[in-house]
């Protein structure tokens, strides 16, 4: 009887176990997940992310979206985005309209249907399975997405139709704008905008698309230099979020090592070209550091390759000091295509001026995980390949000295050690297709440039007789010294062919 019991119990524990894990797999979030370009497209960063750059990933004033919605930092703004949504409903409504309440109740009816109308699409896009009722997401998504569109509406003249304190928060917004993290898809924004110009609020112009709108407002505040990018190649229904919105404004892309023309960028959801099929037989690197001491060539070029498929890919390039050494010069890119044109053609290597500021570390830090976490060619993403360059180029702050000399690099940080971390903790997280990403040709170019046998001698000069005051007057002494010398010798000699003749 005994027997029969525990059995009989074994086998209800096994049912209770099956159906739990069952429940797990029939997910409605995890199967509409499985497919579709949509998918994944707003991520929550791996830890590693956070850790290694502290404050760069989470919102400073305003929470858009489920992830940082209980953020205490972000509390006080809610009521701000209750207010801009009451605004964006009454938008151009005058008292002979009719009461505002009666406007408020069906304008708000509308959205509420529209963002129900997407609600499962727009849970697709995100990484995790939202905790989050029915209700509650729907909430979000209208209060979000109509602060976002009245906030820029607002922000579209240069003066504000906003009070003090918007006016004062709005370079903070831009930048929780783009947080990788902090958004809603796109295609929401563009269904609430859709809503509104159909309801006749005046708020659609003739040049005044949505994608026009969120434009103008980001090119006031974006700290990257980049040159217009016209409409019909930002794809804007391939569009995931305002970051992703940005990093096509953003992102142009020009032949590698080579500043000649424009090309558009390519879909992110190409399927790649042939040429790319053995992508993932080949090794990805984690992070680089820049190459040894100049006289160490035969470590260096140990060091620094790579052999995929027969073919030699450098690892890494040395840093500025080490290649101001072998005769390479650092020079600002005149009019370059985007913050990404650098070049390198006969020993001089050209680089667009960055402004490093807080705002410019949390834009390129977005750009750089999403580009890593969701971009489908991310191996080869152009920020990635920007970070892993710079990360091999600015090694200590006496890099970053000789790039702000050159007027690479305008540094508004505490110091020059400060602008040397962002760039090292940034590229030291970039996983990379050593044989693939955007600057390859260039680490090639440079390391052979600098393999080349006289421009070796001259590192070594450099390095073991002009390195410091004492050791040039040294060299000095010593060139004198030999002048007399020879000078001595010759008139020796011209005294006893002139005695013997």
């Amino acid at each position: 009887m005994m027997d029969i019991r525990k059995k009989r119990k074994k086998k209800e524990m096994m049912a209770r176990l099956q159906r739990r894990m069952e429940g797990g797999l029939n997910n409605p979030w995890f199967q509409a997940a499985a497919g579709g370009s949509e998918a994944f497209t707003i991520v929550r960063l791996p830890s590693h992310f956070h850790e290694t750059n502290e404050g760069l990933y989470e919102p400073r004033l305003v929470s858009i979206g489920p992830y940082h919605l209980s953020s205490a930092r972000t509390r006080g703004m809610q009521s701000h985005k209750w207010r801009f949504l009451r605004d964006f409903l009454l938008r151009n409504h005058h008292p002979e309209d009719g009461s505002s309440s009666v406007r408020l109740q069906l304008r708000l009816a509308a959205y509420i249907r529209a963002a129900r109308g997407v609600e499962a699409r727009a849970r697709r896009c995100y990484s995790e399975s939202l905790e989050m009722a029915s209700d509650d997401f729907v909430q979000l998504l209208v209060l979000d997405g109509c602060f976002i569109l009245e906030f820029l509406l607002k922000s579209r003249h240069k003066v504000l139709e906003v009070d003090a304190y918007m006016q004062w928060a709005r370079i903070y917004i831009y930048y929780d704008l783009v947080l990788v993290e902090n958004q809603i898809p796109f295609f929401v924004l563009a269904e609430l905008y859709a809503l509104a110009v159909k309801e006749g609020n005046n708020i659609h112009r003739r040049d005044e698309n949505l994608d026009v709108l969120i434009s103008k407002f980001f090119s006031r505040h974006e700290p990257l230099c980049h040159l217009p990018v016209p409409d019909q190649q930002l794809d804007i229904p391939c569009v995931h979020h305002l970051l992703h919105l940005q990093y096509r404004r953003l992102i142009v892309t020009t032949p590698a090592n080579d500043g000649a023309g424009i090309q558009p960028l390519e879909s992110d959801a190409g399927t790649g070209s042939n040429e790319d099929e053995g992508d993932d037989e080949r090794e990805l690197v984690i992070g680089i550091t820049p190459l040894g001491a100049a006289g160490n060539a035969a470590a260096g070029a140990a060091g620094r390759e790579q052999v995929n498929g027969g073919i030699t890919t450098p690892l890494a390039i040395r840093c500025v000091t080490e290649l101001q050494e072998f005769g390479v010069t650092f020079k600002e890119k005149p009019s370059p295509a985007s913050q990404f044109d650098v070049t390198f053609r006969r020993g001089r290597m050209e680089i667009p001026r960055l402004a490093i500021n807080a705002g410019t570390r949390i834009l390129v830090a977005n750009l750089f995980a999403w580009e890593q976490t969701t971009k489908e060619d991310w191996k080869k993403g152009v920020v990635t390949g920007y970070l892993v360059l710079m990360n091999a180029l600015v090694n200590t702050a006496a890099d970053v000295s000789v790039l702000q000399r050159r007027g690479i690099l305008d540094n508004m940080l505490s110091n020059e050690e400060d602008a040397a971390a962002f760039f090292n903790r940034l590229g030291g997280c970039a996983l990379f297709d050593p044989a693939a990403h955007r600057y390859a040709e260039l680490f090639r170019d440079a390391n052979e440039y600098c393999d080349h046998r006289w421009n070796r001698y001259v590192a070594v000069l450099k390095r073991d007789h002009l390195r410091s005051p004492c050791s040039i007057i040294n060299l000095l002494a010593a060139a004198i010294l030999m002048c007399i010398s020879v000078t001595s010798a010759g008139f020796v000699i011209c005294h006893y062919s002139h005695a013997c003749s």
